[in-house]
């Protein structure tokens, strides 16, 4: 039978205890801090004119990732194309329609939100259209609240998984819709991929037929089409790392201004750790 503690080994450990409490906690990695403005309706385009006139869902912390300074590669991966017509490269504005659900049930509210371009293509200023959708994205949703201290949630390691093989979708002329036989080869990459595991990176490509800035657009959409299809299918959208390549890195070489579908691709491969 083990000995009892001894009264000093009692109060030895008593202040030792003490002291420990006394020391500073592992502080949570923070977000950036930043508050966007709030502009009038009438500075929002008209919501008919919308390409995604239903808008979209985006996780909250993904967008309270967008700050000034930002490029228009580091903002793309985070909310995709713009939902007008607006280009991706050039232009000055963007605009998006986001959906934020209100906490009741599966009731949401469409938010408009809008970003301001420098002349040297850095994000300048992020506008919401009320103070209630500005609220719906930067209420503080990352910690629970224990005794006034922040409390990380745990998070679930990755089961370990297999390299997945590298996946192509091929496209039509001119085209970012995704084919039957793209989509289900989508839905196979995406069920040999566990959850919560390896960055994924999605490049689109051209062939050499059109303008470079448009085949640089197209690329991206391109891309843009494959990682919205694997966040339908269960994919974190925060994996997804997105590109667009346009006509440089063809699969077979051509001539300039030559359609070729083996180039008309978006390839989908796990990044390696």
């Amino acid at each position: 039978m083990p000995a009892l503690a001894s009264h000093s080994e009692m109060s030895a450990f008593i202040a030792a205890a003490a002291m420990l409490a006394t020391l500073p906690q592992p502080s949570i990695a923070a977000e950036p801090q930043f508050t966007p403005d709030i502009a009038p309706s009438s500075a929002f385009p008209d919501a008919r004119k919308a390409v995604r006139k239903e808008g979209v869902f985006v996780a909250p912390a993904m967008v309270r990732l967008i700050t000034p300074g930002m490029t228009k590669r580091q903002v793309y991966p985070l909310l995709g194309v713009p939902h007008f017509h607006e280009g991706l490269f050039g232009e000055h504005v963007w605009d998006y329609i986001l959906n934020a659900y209100t906490g009741s049930g599966t009731a949401y509210r469409v938010c408009r939100l809008q970003l301001h371009w420098a002349r040297d293509m850095r994000l300048d200023g992020i506008a919401w259209d009320s103070d209630e959708c500005r609220s719906a994205f930067y209420q503080d949703a990352g910690a629970k609240e224990d005794g006034g201290h922040a409390v990380p949630v745990p998070i679930a390691q990755p089961a370990a998984q297999p390299p997945a093989q590298p996946v192509t979708i091929h496209f039509a002329f001119n085209s970012a819709a995704l084919s039957p036989e793209a989509a289900q080869m989508l839905d196979a990459f995406a069920a040999s991929t566990s959850p919560g595991g390896r960055a994924i990176s999605i490049v689109g490509h051209t062939d050499s037929a059109g303008p470079d800035a448009y085949n640089d657009r197209l690329s991206l959409s391109r891309a843009d089409a494959v990682s919205r299809y694997l966040g339908r299918a269960g994919i974190a959208t925060s994996r997804l790392r997105i590109s667009g390549a346009g006509e440089r890195g063809q699969a077979l070489t051509t001539a300039d201004n030559v359609p070729e579908a083996a180039n008309r691709r978006a390839v989908v491969t796990l990044i390696a750790e």
